[in-house]
């Protein structure tokens, strides 16, 4: 009977791949040039991730937990404040550098997908759903109606994704956190969250 690939050093590789991935794209996925940053032999990656379309879901997967976890940070953080509060500490935290590699896998997955969507598709449409979902709940959570809450949190998504964008294309912090705070000027948000009946 053949081993069963071990999880802790799937786990191990997996990680070493998405850093990888995080430091220099998805332009060469190749399991060779892949094998060889993390250390291991092309059948070793096969072994324990089954084949290159696997190992390039498991990498992408991972990408999307990670960036799930940077949304939960945020609103456990910014749980108790007013709904201007919580979505200004939102651009602060999603546009640290500290993200700027995920966030950067993130937009380039997102153009690959506009090409290959069987191969890159799924992943887009959940990392994109995801954007909007936290920023929704926590709307709620603050006393907006569900379906108020639902859209405002559409419209923060794409806000935040577009000069997310613009600050990972040209560099310039300063003038994107001036736009976002204008935008949520702009949409009129209350300081305390609305009376509901």
């Amino acid at each position: 009977m053949p081993r069963r690939p071990d999880d802790r050093i799937r786990a191990n590789l997996l990680a070493a791949l998405v850093n990888r991935v995080l430091n220099n794209g998805l332009g060469d996925m190749s399991l060779r040039p892949l094998s060889a940053a993390v250390g291991v032999s092309p059948r070793t990656l096969l072994y324990h991730f089954g084949s290159k379309e696997k190992l390039l879901a498991a990498v992408l997967e991972e990408a999307q937990r990670r960036q799930r976890a940077v949304f939960i940070a945020w609103s456990v953080q910014s749980s108790q404040d007013d709904p201007r509060t919580m979505l200004l500490r939102a651009w602060q935290w999603i546009a640290a550098p500290r993200h700027d590699r995920l966030f950067r896998l993130f937009f380039e997955s997102c153009a690959l997908g506009l090409r290959d969507r069987k191969r890159y598709g799924a992943f887009v449409r959940a990392a994109m759903a995801e954007w909007a979902t936290p920023f929704s709940r926590s709307l709620e959570q603050h006393g907006f109606a569900r379906e108020r809450a639902a859209g405002l949190a559409t419209l923060v998504a794409a806000v935040t994704r577009g000069l997310l964008l613009d600050v990972l294309a040209t560099g310039d912090r300063a003038r994107a956190d001036r736009a976002f705070r204008s935008f949520i000027n702009a949409i009129e948000l209350p300081d305390e969250p609305p009376v509901t009946s």
